[in-house]
């Protein structure tokens, strides 16, 4: 793909792409809260925190690379109740998406992300 060549999902470029609400299932809200107990050290995530980093007005947003259906985009935006930036992964309620995101996962920021995201700043 060209470098000027934007991504799009179903047919919408990806930064034309509404997030108006992320709904959390209670499997998903357990698996989030509960990074710890997988991971020793990770940082447990409220679903509030997540929202609130997916609705950051200077969230990057973009697909999921990692998504094994090719339906996550991932997003990656700042939580003050968290107190860091947060990588959520969303799954669209409807196709083509209009608004409403179910929430998949989140995982606390680092590496290369986290400094894309703190460059934006500048």
């Amino acid at each position: 793909m060209e470098e000027d060549e934007e991504e799009a999902y179903d047919g919408i470029l990806v930064s034309e792409l509404r997030i108006d609400s992320v709904e959390w299932s209670p499997e998903q809200t357990d698996h989030i809260r509960t990074r710890s107990a997988r991971y020793p050290g990770a940082f447990d995530i409220e679903p509030e925190w997540a929202t609130e980093a997916v609705l950051d007005p200077r969230a990057r947003i973009g697909l999921d690379p990692s998504s094994k259906t090719g339906e996550g985009i991932r997003v990656t935006g700042s939580s003050t109740g968290a107190g860091r930036v947060l990588t959520i992964i969303l799954l669209p309620a409807a196709h083509p998406p209009t608004g409403t995101w179910l929430g998949a996962t989140s995982w606390a920021t680092k590496g290369r992300d986290l400094r894309d995201y703190g460059e934006e700043e500048e």
